[in-house]
Formats: C-alpha cells, sequence, structure tokens
C-alpha cells in the first residue's frame, strides 16, 4: 500500500478539532497492541470466480445493477486507486480498535471483542465466504480519541483491508479522514452519531447504532403517549458533543410532543462526584419525566444519586428516560434497584430473557458463544456479534459481486444491503442504498428494565416513524420463513436460517 508522508502528524493535530464522543475519554498509557488469533479452521474447499480486473472507477454514481441501480464508490481521489480496486485474495485481514484497557470503558466494553471475534470464528467454521478465511486484529487505544489513530496506524501496517466496529464518536472521527483518503472501508461504526450518514464527503464510512437524534424523537414520543395532556421533561447531559446531540434533537420536536422542557442540568466530562446539585435543582422543578444522556461509568452514578434525590422528594416519582449507551445488562447491574422501572430502547433483542433465549437464533448464538466461554456476557457481547455477522454478509456480497473482493466493492456492498441479523428484533432490517439512505437500522423498540429479573419489557410495538425508511415493516417474525413482502436478500437469508442454513 502507498502510504502519504506526514499524513498521521496532521491527523493528530487536527484531532483537537474534532468532536461528539460516545463515551468516556478516559487517558491513559499508551496504546498495546492486541491481537486476536485466525480462527482455526480448515481451508475453505469452495471457490468463488475470479475477481474481475476493473480499470479505475470513476465518479460517484449511481450506476444500473441487476434489479436496479446501484450505487458505486469512486476511487478516482484514492491515496492509491489501484490498491482500492485491487483484488483481495485468500485470506480477509478485518482490522478494529476497542477500549481494551485503562479505565472503566474496557470493563464496559471488552464483552464487545468477545463477541466479534467469535462471529469471525463462527464464520470461518461456517465457510460463509467461501473460498476465503477471514482474519481479526484488535487494538487498544482506552476510549481514548488521541490513541485511535496510531492504532489504526498499526493496523494499516499490518495490510488490514477493512475496519469494522471502532466504539466512539471521537475515536473515528479521529480517523475518518485518513480512512477515506487511503480508500479503507470503516464499517460498521459503534456509534450512532449522525456524521455517519454523510455519504458524499464521507463515502467509505457507515455506523452500526441506530442514530442518537431518532433516538431522542422515539423517547419525545413514547413520553407524548404516557402523558397525554401535556408534560414537563428535564434534560440531564454529559456536556459534550455527544449529549448535546441528543439535546437539540429533543428540544427540537418537543412542542410538537406537546412537553415542556423546564429545566437542563449537565457534567462534565471525566466528573466523577455524584450529580447531587444538578439532580437536586430537577426535583425543584418537578417535572413529570427525565431524559437522561450520562456518559459511560458516570450512569450508574447517575442512577444512584437519582434514588437518593427521589427519596429525599417524597411524592416525586418522575418517568425516567435513559439513552441506549447506558442500558446494557452491565451497567444497569451496577446500579442495581436504582435501575428499576427506568424506559430505554434497543433494536437487538435481550438475550438475557428466557423467552428470547428460547428463540432459534439467539438459542444458537448463545450456545456458541457458551461453548467458548463467553456466557456470562452474551447480552454485551450481542453488539460485537452483530457487527461481524454484517460485516460478513457484506464481504459474502462483495465477493458475489461482477468485481468480486475489493475493497472499492466491500463499501459498494455495504450501501447496497439488505440485512436481518441473528438478534435483530421482529421488524427491524439493516438497509442502505447509496445516498439515498445512509443510515444502517433506524428502528428502535421502547423498554422498560425490570431489576429483580435483569430484563426489558417491550412498552408498545417498533418504532419506525423516524425512520429514513418508513416502508419498513413493523413487528414482522421471520420465525418460519420470510413474509411476503420482504426484502430479496433480507428474504433470502431468513428463508436460509428458517431451513436451518448458516447465514
Amino acid at each position: 500500500m502507498i502510504r502519504r508522508p506526514g499524513r498521521l502528524v496532521a491527523l493528530l493535530a487536527a484531532s483537537s478539532l474534532i468532536f461528539a464522543a460516545c463515551g468516556d475519554d478516559d487517558e491513559g498509557a499508551e496504546s498495546t497492541e492486541t491481537t486476536a488469533a485466525p480462527a482455526e479452521d480448515g481451508e475453505s474447499t469452495e471457490t468463488t470466480e475470479a475477481p474481475a480486473e476493473d480499470g479505475e472507477s470513476t465518479e460517484t454514481t449511481e450506476a444500473p445493477a441487476e434489479g436496479g441501480d446501484a450505487w458505486v464508490v469512486s476511487t478516482d481521489d484514492c491515496v492509491d486507486p489501484d490498491a482500492a480496486n485491487e483484488p483481495i485474495e485468500g485470506t480477509i485481514q478485518i482490522g478494529s480498535v476497542l477500549p481494551l484497557s485503562g479505565g472503566t470503558a474496557a470493563i464496559a466494553f471488552s464483552p464487545v471483542k468477545a463477541g466479534l471475534e467469535a462471529y469471525i470464528q463462527y464464520a470461518n467454521e461456517n465457510e460463509l465466504v467461501p473460498g476465503y478465511e477471514i482474519e481479526i486484529s484488535i487494538q487498544d487505544d482506552q476510549y481514548n480519541k488521541d490513541l485511535t489513530p496510531g492504532a489504526v496506524d498499526t493496523l494499516l501496517d499490518e495490510g488490514v483491508h477493512l475496519f469494522a466496529g471502532i466504539i466512539g464518536t471521537e475515536n473515528n472521527l479521529a480517523v475518518r479522514d485518513t480512512l477515506n483518503e487511503e480508500c479503507i472501508p470503516q464499517l460498521m461504526n459503534l456509534t450512532g452519531a449522525v456524521e455517519w450518514a454523510e455519504v458524499a464527503d464521507y463515502p467509505w464510512t457507515t455506523g452500526a447504532l441506530v442514530p442518537y437524534d431518532i433516538e431522542a424523537q422515539v423517547y419525545a414520543a413514547q413520553i407524548a403517549e404516557q402523558f397525554p395532556d401535556g408534560a414537563t421533561v428535564a434534560l440531564f447531559n454529559v456536556n459534550s458533543d455527544f449529549g448535546q446531540t441528543y439535546v437539540d434533537a429533543f428540544t427540537a420536536v418537543a412542542a410538537d410532543f406537546g412537553i415542556e422542557v423546564v429545566t437542563e442540568q449537565t457534567h462534565e466530562v471525566g466528573d466523577a462526584a455524584p450529580p447531587t446539585a444538578q439532580l437536586n435543582a430537577i426535583a425543584t422543578e418537578a417535572p413529570d419525566a427525565i431524559l437522561a444522556i450520562p456518559l459511560g461509568s458516570y450512569c450508574p452514578t447517575f442512577l444512584g444519586e437519582l434514588a437518593n434525590v427521589k427519596a429525599a422528594n417524597a411524592g416525586w416519582e418522575p418517568a425516567l428516560f435513559l439513552t441506549n449507551t447506558c442500558a446494557s445488562a452491565l451497567i444497569l447491574g451496577v446500579a442495581g434497584p436504582a435501575a428499576d422501572g427506568l424506559y430505554t430502547s434497543n433494536h437487538l433483542k435481550d438475550v438475557n430473557d428466557p423467552a428470547v433465549a428460547a428463540e432459534a437464533a439467539p438459542a444458537e448464538y448463545v450456545a456458541y458463544m457458551t461453548e467458548l466461554g463467553n456466557g456470562d456476557v452474551v447480552t454485551t457481547a450481542s453488539a460485537g456479534w452483530t457487527v461481524g455477522e454484517v460485516t460478513v454478509e457484506i464481504l459474502r456480497l462483495a465477493a458475489e459481486s461482477p468485481e468480486g473482493l475489493t475493497r472499492a466493492s466491500i463499501i459498494n456492498a455495504a450501501r447496497s444491503l439488505e440485512y436481518v441479523p441473528m438478534l435483530a428484533r421482529d421488524g427491524v432490517v439493516y438497509t442502505m442504498n447509496g445516498e439515498e439512505d445512509a443510515v444502517n437500522v433506524g428502528a428502535l423498540q421502547v423498554l422498560q428494565y425490570d431489576a429483580d429479573s435483569a430484563t426489558f419489557t417491550e412498552i408498545g410495538d417498533l418504532v419506525t416513524d423516524f425512520d429514513s425508511r418508513p416502508d419498513l415493516p413493523v413487528h414482522r417474525s421471520w420465525r418460519g420463513g420470510p413474509p411476503a413482502g420482504a426484502p430479496p436478500r433480507a428474504a433470502a437469508a431468513a428463508a436460509r436460517r428458517a431451513a436451518g442454513v448458516a447465514t
């Protein structure tokens, strides 16, 4: 690969201007390399057709393809256009950067690594990309955006073909320019920042989570349903662009839902002190509901102090809406009874729920993770597993494309996707369509948490009202095969799964 001289120096200088965090900015020592061993599988017996040796792509245009128009990336501005179109043969090397040390973020997110690595092993064992072995290498940036560029550089020097599942908004933003300049797919960013939909300027970058602004609107709609005569709401958020994204989206639609925002309180990134003053200020207003957007390890701190303030203000029992970045079983388990009854959301199923775990696909996931010794982290690991699953599906589609498997065909497949992951809630379809639809998933299920059982209860139907794809079906059941009208690729995947064929 041709590397651009001075690229890292310039990127590090610019990274101080990049914003929008989705987690702790824990500072720590320099990043250390953590490389996952390739799956110990035999060689695939199937082979794919030889990749087409196409010339360079021209502009980013819509080109005709079977079944309709398909978005095609331009490689003209790549540091090395030939490398972007060069066939990938034999081994596909995936890179990722996660917080694996340096603070509480590592504890919270290490299960994501377990899930991601497990699916890659599963894919190799089941030859889900025939003719290829998939390897994944993971670097540690300690959730520190200043360490992410170095971690990514290390993986680029090792020759990775793509990245998947990098955690953190600021962390992904810190390397987005580099990966787009070098035309390396940056797939399934584990953050809901709205920036991942900027296809025209950053065609090589995609997101994995429901955008935060959609999530905020979902909560506004739920509050309006619970308080049909109007509601007063207090906002509590981390003082960062991550928190401000939710605040801006919520306040923009509040009046439309009969909501009056009575106070906005914040906490600073890295502040470990309980938000006593902020919550006392909120209690003074006695709002009907609170929308809370704390950060990382501060989530249980917030919940514990809210329980104290509620106890000191008898009779005040606001409905609490907590962003789903906080709503992992690990974090809520730390909060204990203080988390009971809160509202949140998700687009994936809760495999900790015995009823869900009895379903075929979740049961297969739990059994496989348990066999690998990861049975205790299956809830949080589901995010990593799903990133791996969708990434492998993209690789399969790219390998089957007329161009064969190249970095360019990988991003083309990612932006022309229709797929239902194993753990997706009924009705959730991962769908992308170039610039027309740049959001992987925009549907959410509102949930209420029960601390005693550590499970979630569904509140109402799956919400697709704020999705960029309003025609998505609601509460679709894929068990027993796909329903009429299912998207073709999603239907095919569901049919294979119903028939017991790995997808």
